[in-house]
Order: structure tokens, then C-alpha cells, then sequence
């Protein structure tokens, strides 16, 4: 399955040489067309060049000194590409095919993979850019357009070619984050024809690509990790959403105020002046911090639980059963023991990962995509509308060598030591406190929403007060007795209601439908994993055995394509091979690979029946 990385480096090099002569032969020609599409293969080869380099980790090299073209070559190319500023052309519009691929010529990079990188058009006028993008050979293209009407032609054309289309910057970053592509560049082409606009969106463009690619990396590793509990767990839960409130069905009312608690060290100075104006604030907490919380007298609006746990900490949890949650929001990939926990509601969310499922019960995915409870706190605070939202326990550092409050590891244990916290960072008082890895991501990941919010002139007062803990830039500090004492809580009336739109998104009928059609999934593609482990084992390397496997491959592919269970489950393995693993190096043969993708396959199919 595999060459050796400089074989293969060789290779694509000569390839490089063919294709460079090549160019110059029709070059004198003046033939354009063949012109293009050289460029265009020459670009490819540039990328996949690099990648293996990176894959033999090179690190001292890189395409242009592993390959060194005939002098004035690329002076010949850069004078080519750059003809749309000086060849005359009817029309000087996105509207015109000709001006498009011009457009392409000019700003496509010199090294672009075209399976793997991704562009993004920002306000196309019509489906001609689109057309002429895919006629290149464009996998993965996106399209962020806002307004307040879609073209019809565009959302037909983007529906039958599979283009998503992100209609605000959060949509966009999103999608940037759950992108299945091993992209090593994103450019953005930008149809306003009102400069300033196009630039400010541009600006808009690159920091969502920058926030979703960091997203995407958190994401790509917590998924490696927990990928295949995450399916299986779905798939056992599937039954118990019956009956169950879905998030989007929220709404809340009677209160402005939101106070996010999270189960850091911190906590333990405020948990006093909370409960004094529980009633006047909607109060959402992590599950860890549920015991901290109830010993104080507090009982939270809402507990969440997003992490997947084993089943050693689903077992053994013991929640106070005088004190049984009033709602109780859970992923839907949670340990199935968490379902069974005392709560008067439970509400399930599930991320746009589960394409399949939404599409099966007509649900919409988690509105937003993040690291961590806290900031999905946040984020579903501004989601439910609040203007005013305050962190409290929300360390992101360690205080007096504790991570925790008094009382947050009875429920669940904890997930890190002392000695990961090494990473010196501003604290809430203006000194240095010590983080983690995941912590700094997670402060900057705030400041990151913060400052996008306030881009976008969504008008939320941020607070931070979590007294000892990191300083989270953009965000206001005071201490809670402060935040308080400003909104005027003590005197305020409120009157909090949680409400639910009607209806269940799932029904029984809809659960087992559901269960059977990926049973027959999984039963097929265990056969067809089968059928290439078979082939693969003949070591024979022929014409006719290299089209079955090809066959066979593009089957299971297809099959892959219409499930995210399998994806999710094998997540580094399925990357590996079709192009979108972190990792660049590859796996060492088809045998190995569909292997795991067989046992993955018949392990999920074990779980549709419980």
C-alpha cells in the first residue's frame, strides 16, 4: 500500500520534469488550454511533494530544493498566471467563465493540492466561479455567502455538488472544523465588488479558518481518542432519547442574567454570594461541579455532561437521590449510565458530526462546536439570547496546588495531575498562575469568541470572575460580589421559567428504523473488508487483481460516505488512507487497515441491539 517515502519522492519529481518540459513545448505554442491544466498538475505535484516530505520527515527541505526547474521556467509561469492584468476580456465580471478561470490562474498558489486544500467563495453572484473551480479539479470548496435571500440556482447547485454553505462567520467556522480534508492550505476568493467589504470579510475569513483549524485539531485527537466509545455509546443511548427534550427545544425566559459554573479552585470563594441570587440568575453548571453546588444549597437550572467517561465511572456514580437534577443536558455520545442518572429533564444535543442521525430524525446539530463545558456554557448562554454572562470557577490554572474545588472529584474523578500544570500564564489578579495545554487553548479560544462576538455587533457583557484563576483576555474582571452589585441582582425581580417546544424528535419506530438500516451497514461493509483482506493477501500485483481492489474500495467508501458512525470510530485509520489523518504518514497495508475496519464494523453492529 505504502512506497518508501523518497521513492515515491523520486517519482513525483520526474513526473515534475514531464511536466515542466511539457509546459514549455505549448507555452511556444501559445495553446492556453494545455497551458492551464499543466500548471494546474505542476501545482498538484508541488503539494504532494511537500507532503511526502513532511511524511519522511525532511524537516530541512522542501519541494523547490528537492527540485530545481530549467532557468526562466518559472518566470515563464509567474508571466502566464498573471494575464488578467493585462489580457483584455469581454466582460470583467464572476459572471463570465473566462474571467473566472483567468481569476484562477492568477491566484491559485504555486503548490495546491487539489484534493486535500480547501477555497472558500464569499459572495458569489452566480455558479459560474463554482463551475469553473470544479473543472480545475477542486475537492473541497465551501461558499460564505450572508444575506438575507439564497439564490435559488446557488443553493440547487450547491445541494447536487455538495458544497456547504455557511451563511454567518460562525457557520463557517464550523464547518472549517469538521472539515475531512488533510488541507495544508485554504484560500478565500471574494465576489463583493465592494472593496472595503471584501476586505473586512477576508479579515473575517482568516480568523475563522485560523479558530476552526485549531478547533479541528482539538477535535481531531479528542476523536482519535474517544472516537469509537462516542459511535458505540450513540448507538446504545439511541433507545433511551425517546421521550427525551432535544436543545433546540430550549427557551428561557423571565431572567437576563447568566452565571457559568465551572468546578475550579475558585469556586469555593463564591459559592456564598451565588446562592444569595440563585433565584434572580440562570445558573449552568459542569456535572463535576454538581456536588459543590448542592452541598452549598444551590440547586443549578442546568447540569451538563459532554465527556464520554468509561463505564468504570458510570458505574460507580452516585448521585445525591434527595437531590435530583431539574435538567440535565447531555451529548448524545455520553456513557449510556449517565441516561439513567434522577433528573426531571433530560435534554440531548449531538454535533454536526452525526450527519446521518440528524438527517434520520430531522434534528438540528449542536449550534456550535468547542473544547471544553465552560465554553459551551458560554456559547449556548448566547445562544438562548442572554446579554450578561458571568464564569465563575473557571480557573484554567491551578490555585494553591489544586485544579479543583472542595467536593468536584465526589461525582466525577479527575482527568489530570498536578504536573501537567507547567505553562506560566497572566492571572486574574495581574501575577503569573500555572496552566496546561488544554487550558491555554481554552483561554484563548474565549478571547477568540469574545472578539468575534463584538465583530459581529452582538452586544454581551462578558465577565470573568473566577478570583485566582487566569486572566481571560477581553473579558471584563470583577469579583462576583461586584458583578452583583453592578446588574443590581440583590434588588431585582425575576421571574425564571425553562420552557420546551411540543413535541419528541424521536420516536420509538424512528430509533429502531434507525438501528436496522446500520446493522445492514455495518454487515456489508465487515463483507466487503473481508473481500480486501482476501485480495490483499494473494501478493500477487496485476492489472485485473489492482481494479478489483479498486472496485472493492470504492465500495466501501460509498458505504462509508453514508454513516458517520464508522468514520467517528476509526477515525485515524479511515484519515490515514483517505486523506484526512493529522498524521501524513500512511499505513502499512490494506490487510492492517481493513482489518480494524471490520472489527470496528461488526462492534458497532453489536451495539444497535443494546
Amino acid at each position: 500500500m505504502n512506497f518508501a517515502p523518497d521513492f515515491k519522492i523520486e517519482q513525483l519529481t520526474k513526473k515534475l520534469a514531464e511536466t515542466d518540459s511539457a509546459i514549455s513545448r505549448y507555452l511556444i505554442h501559445k495553446d492556453d488550454l494545455k497551458v492551464r491544466a499543466l500548471i494546474d498538475t505542476r501545482r498538484h505535484l508541488l503539494a504532494l511533494v511537500n507532503l511526502e516530505i513532511t511524511a519522511a520527515e525532511m524537516k530541512a527541505y522542501d519541494a523547490r530544493s528537492i527540485y530545481t526547474p530549467e532557468p526562466g521556467l518559472v518566470n515563464q509561469i509567474d508571466v502566464w498566471c498573471d494575464r488578467i492584468k493585462r489580457v483584455k476580456i469581454s466582460t470583467v465580471s464572476y459572471q463570465s467563465s473566462e474571467f473566472c478561470d483567468l481569476m484562477l490562474d492568477h491566484i491559485l498558489p504555486k503548490s495546491w493540492n487539489f484534493d486535500n486544500d480547501v477555497i472558500i467563495i464569499h459572495q458569489p453572484q452566480s455558479i459560474h466561479l463554482f463551475e469553473a473551480v470544479q473543472n480545475r479539479g477542486q475537492t473541497h470548496i465551501l461558499c460564505y455567502i450572508t444575506g438575507d435571500v439564497l439564490p435559488a440556482e446557488l443553493k440547487t447547485f450547491a445541494v447536487k455538488n455538495k458544497i456547504n454553505i455557511s451563511t454567518s462567520i460562525e457557520d463557517l467556522e464550523r464547518t472549517i472544523s469538521l472539515l475531512q480534508t488533510r488541507a495544508q492550505s485554504v484560500i478565500s476568493i471574494s465576489c463583493d465588488q465592494d472593496t472595503d467589504k471584501a476586505k473586512r470579510a477576508k479579515a473575517a475569513i482568516t480568523d475563522a479558518v485560523t479558530a476552526g483549524k485549531r478547533t479541528r485539531i482539538e477535535n481531531t485527537a479528542t476523536a482519535s481518542k474517544f472516537g469509537k466509545s462516542w459511535a458505540l455509546n450513540l448507538l446504545k443511548n439511541m433507545p433511551k432519547l425517546q421521550g427525551t427534550k432535544n436543545l433546540h427545544q430550549l427557551c428561557i425566559t423571565g431572567v437576563e442574567d447568566a452565571v457559568i459554573v465551572a468546578s475550579g479552585p475558585s469556586l469555593d470563594k463564591n459559592i456564598d454570594q451565588l446562592r444569595d441570587v440563585q433565584d434572580k440568575v440562570f445558573i449552568i453548571t459542569a456535572l463535576r461541579s454538581l456536588p459543590v453546588l448542592v452541598a452549598a444549597g444551590i440547586e443549578p437550572d442546568l447540569v451538563v455532561q459532554l465527556d464520554a467517561e468509561d463505564d468504570k465511572v458510570a458505574q460507580e456514580l452516585s448521585p445525591d437521590p434527595l437531590h435530583p437534577i431539574k435538567n440535565l443536558l447531555l451529548e448524545g455520545t455520553v456513557n449510556p449510565g449517565f441516561f439513567s442518572m434522577p433528573a426531571k429533564n433530560i435534554i440531548w444535543s449531538l454535533p454536526q458530526h452525526f450527519f446521518d442521525v440528524h438527517k434520520k430524525f430531522g434534528t438540528l446539530p449542536t449550534p456550535f462546536n468547542v473544547p471544553s463545558v465552560s465554553i459551551y456554557g458560554l456559547c449556548l448562554c448566547q445562544f438562548l439570547n442572554f446579554k450578561n454572562i458571568c464564569f465563575i470557577g473557571q480557573d484554567l490554572a491551578a490555585s494553591q496546588g489544586k485544579q479543583y474545588a472542595d467536593g468536584a472529584t465526589d461525582l466525577l474523578p479527575a482527568h489530570a495531575n498536578m504536573s501537567m500544570f507547567q505553562i506560566e500564564v497572566p492571572g486574574f489578579y495581574g501575577d503569573i498562575v500555572l496552566t496546561r495545554n488544554s487550558y491555554e487553548y481554552q483561554i484563548k479560544r474565549c478571547s477568540e469568541i469574545a472578539r468575534e462576538w463584538r465583530s459581529q455587533g452582538i452586544n454581551i457583557n462578558l465577565v470573568n470572575s473566577t478570583e485566582g484563576g487566569a486572566y481571560i483576555p477581553e473579558f471584563d474582571h470583577m469579583t462576583l460580589e461586584d458583578f452583583i452589585t453592578q446588574r443590581q441582582l440583590r434588588n431585582k425581580q425575576a421571574d425564571k421559567t425553562l420552557k420546551f417546544s411540543p413535541g419528541h424528535p424521536i420516536s420509538a419506530d424512528d430509533a429502531i428504523s434507525f438501528l436496522n438500516n446500520i446493522q445492514g451497514v455495518m454487515d456489508r461493509i465487515a463483507a466487503l473488508a473481508e473481500m480486501v483482506i482476501k485480495l490483499d493477501s494473494k501478493g500477487e500485483n496485476n492489472r485485473g487483481l489492482e481494479k478489483k481492489m479498486k472496485k472493492t474500495i470504492q465500495k466501501f467508501k460509498q458505504l462509508n460516505d453514508s454513516t458517520s458512525l464508522l468514520q467517528i470510530a476509526t477515525q485515524e485509520e479511515i484519515a490515514s488512507v483517505i486523506g484526512t489523518s493529522r498524521k501524513t504518514k500512511t499505513v502499512d497495508s490494506y490487510s492492517q487497515f481493513f482489518t480494524k475496519i471490520r472489527d470496528n464494523a461488526v462492534a458497532l453492529k453489536t451495539a444497535t441491539k443494546g
